[in-house]
């Protein structure tokens, strides 16, 4: 096996070792502290980086199939669900991050669709990367607001039952939210500037629509954070809007690039 696969299916093992101690803690069976809780993660992350680089990188510049990419979200995802849990209660986005992470690394290892390499040049890298990281936070934003939507169901119920019980209160919850929404559109906001900047076919054919959704997205995000400030907008509004404005970036990228790879066989 390549350096990428053994790396790979060690991460493998680890996202699935953090996703089952979260689990256990969940059916309120004996866990260890927060630390040792996600210690596997931590190790699986690390490794994760270190398989996606053999895997993405190349003498010729960066495979950016969808694949990789999404494999490469999962790696910043569960980082930042780590480095968050050091001082919120942000471990609980890890029974979503985790268990994606350890499915969506084999597939990006044997799954080839038909992407090709991508030379990077002047600061086009800078842009692939912040677009990432934004992508990343913006998708634990959408995990927060699931789980969110889930607590406010139940509590419309009368009743908080099954995992639910062991999640922060509503309001810290909503707190947590609107934080990495503000962090996700910050870098949205600068991986869409670079991207002006150094693009230079930003609106050709396989392009224009993949921007003119992200736009969509961060004109979404935009208005909630300014219904939030101006409007105290929060419940189901913020979830409603969040889940909205990450459906058109989900589709923004994954959907053009699934077109791209899969149907048109080029990118």
């Amino acid at each position: 096996m390549s350096p990428a696969e053994v790396l790979g299916l060690t991460a493998t093992f680890f996202y699935a070792l953090a996703s089952l101690l979260l689990f256990r803690q969940f059916r309120s069976q004996p866990t260890p502290s927060t630390a040792l809780l996600l210690a596997p993660a931590a190790v699986a992350t690390a490794v994760h980086a270190v398989s996606l680089y053999f895997l993405m990188v190349t003498d010729q510049g960066l495979l950016l199939g969808v694949l990789p990419v999404a494999s490469c979200m999962a790696a910043v995802g569960a980082g930042l669900v780590i480095a968050c849990s050091l001082y919120r209660p942000f471990q609980w986005i890890g029974a979503l991050v985790f268990p994606f992470a350890a499915l969506i690394i084999p597939a990006s290892l044997w799954i080839h669709t038909g992407y090709r390499v991508h030379p990077l040049e002047h600061g086009i890298g800078l842009h692939v990367l912040l677009s990432i990281l934004a992508y990343s936070v913006l998708v634990i934003s959408a995990c927060q607001a699931i789980m969110l939507l889930i607590q406010h169901r139940q509590l419309k119920d009368g009743h908080i039952r099954g995992v639910m019980r062991v999640f922060p209160p509503i309001q810290v919850m909503e707190s947590m939210l609107f934080d990495t929404i503000w962090l996700g559109e910050g870098l949205l906001t600068v991986a869409i500037l670079f991207g002006f900047l150094y693009v230079d076919d930003l609106f050709a054919q396989h392009l224009v629509h993949k921007t003119v959704l992200t736009l969509v997205s961060w004109v979404i995000f935009a208005v909630l954070l300014g219904g939030r400030h101006l409007r105290g907008w929060r419940g189901l509004t913020a979830i409603r809007f969040t889940l909205a404005g990450f459906a058109v970036l989900l589709v923004a990228f994954f959907g053009s690039q699934l077109v791209l790879e899969v149907v048109l066989d080029r990118i």
